[in-house]
């Protein structure tokens, strides 16, 4: 897996492989996810998405990012990556100018995915003219975590026609017995075929679960089972 360091010292990116995994278990890479990490190697935390409200905050976003981006696609012109957008994000100009910028450099090899963080309260056209201006730009879109905060049925409802893929955490589900998590994914999986859109199933964490959902072409996995070993960069 690529680790990126910055000049920051404290946070770096790691892309983590996507993949469609087939009956026989063999995986093959299908895009990646850029994650922030900091220097123990976890997720930053509220500190850093309380950052991501500010200016300073996505100038230093901004700046890992570019690098990072940088690094990941040099001289690789097959490789694809989703990289997180937080909607509070959208809020600042240099957020815009950078996604034009990037999509000017990069084209289809970087996508957006959209993440279930929010305020409180918004209005019933929460992201609308967002998500139609990072389509007008040409980006592809996935919704991160379907049915977790923000990112509800209704929500994913109103933007079919600008959405590529959605994104199930078994996570969620984790304190669910095995039974009731797979109905939630399943019932998932029939409005993505449907929909024609493409599904991941995050969260996979062993080869029981791996195998579980091996062999349909429509899903796709990620998690801490497929990090290592072959799938990685």
């Amino acid at each position: 897996m690529i680790k990126i360091i910055t000049s920051s010292k404290k946070l770096h990116n790691i892309f983590q492989p996507i993949l469609q995994v087939d009956g026989k278990m063999n995986a093959t890479i299908n895009t990646y996810e850029m994650l922030m990490r900091d220097s123990s190697g976890h997720f930053p935390g509220m500190e850093f998405l309380n950052g991501l409200t500010t200016q300073e905050g996505n100038d230093q976003w901004i700046a890992i990012s570019r690098e990072s981006l940088a690094t990941a696609l040099e001289n690789q012109p097959q490789r694809k990556i989703y990289i997180n957008l937080e909607p509070c994000q959208m809020e600042f100009s240099n957020i815009w100018q950078f996604l034009k910028e990037v999509h000017q450099q990069y084209g289809s090899q970087v996508a957006i995915e959209i993440t279930e963080r929010r305020e409180t309260i918004h209005s019933l056209d929460y992201l609308d003219e967002e998500i139609l201006r990072l389509k007008k730009i040409g980006f592809e879109l996935a919704i991160d975590d379907v049915c977790a905060g923000s990112n509800s049925y209704a929500f994913i409802i109103r933007q079919l026609k600008a959405i590529k893929r959605i994104k199930l955490s078994l996570l969620v589900f984790k304190d669910e017995d095995p039974e009731t998590r797979r109905n939630f994914v399943n019932a998932w999986l029939t409005f993505a075929t449907h929909h024609h859109l493409d599904f991941v199933v995050e969260g996979i964490a062993d080869r029981q679960l791996a195998e579980n959902y091996a062999g349909n072409p429509t899903v796709l996995q990620q998690g801490f089972y497929w990090g290592k070993g072959s799938a990685e960069i």
